[in-house]
């Protein structure tokens, strides 16, 4: 059996220490995609925070790419893992349904003469 190489990324050089925007996800994206190996390892050492709109891309970006390549991540501070599944959790559990809006149908007339003093 042969060993593949793994492509190992430090998301804090690439990206920063604290990953607020979605936007930024597609550079991440991008570094992964040309990567020559099939098994990347995201390093988050030195990530200090993501945000729920930074996490909820990334876990859209590792879905796409799930067929393609298989990422590992490693060094995750509690903070960042807690909002990564918290997203994760949040994109499995069912939606709730909101309550239709049935109004009924009222004749003005009949509320005119209901209030009118």
């Amino acid at each position: 059996m042969e060993k593949k190489a793994t492509k190992i990324i430090q998301i804090a050089k690439l990206l920063a220490p604290i990953i607020s925007s979605r936007d930024i996800i597609a550079v991440l994206k991008k570094k992964i995609i040309t990567a020559k190996s099939s098994l990347i390892e995201l390093d988050f050492s030195s990530v200090e925070f993501i945000s729920r709109s930074a996490a909820h891309e990334f876990i859209l970006m590792k879905e796409d790419l799930r067929n393609k390549k298989e990422i590992t991540i490693v060094n995750a501070n509690d903070s960042v893992v807690q909002m990564l599944r918290i997203v994760a959790a949040n994109r499995i559990a069912p939606k709730m349904q909101k309550p239709k809006f049935n109004p009924k149908k009222v004749d003005i007339k009949f509320l005119y003469n209901k209030f009118s003093i």
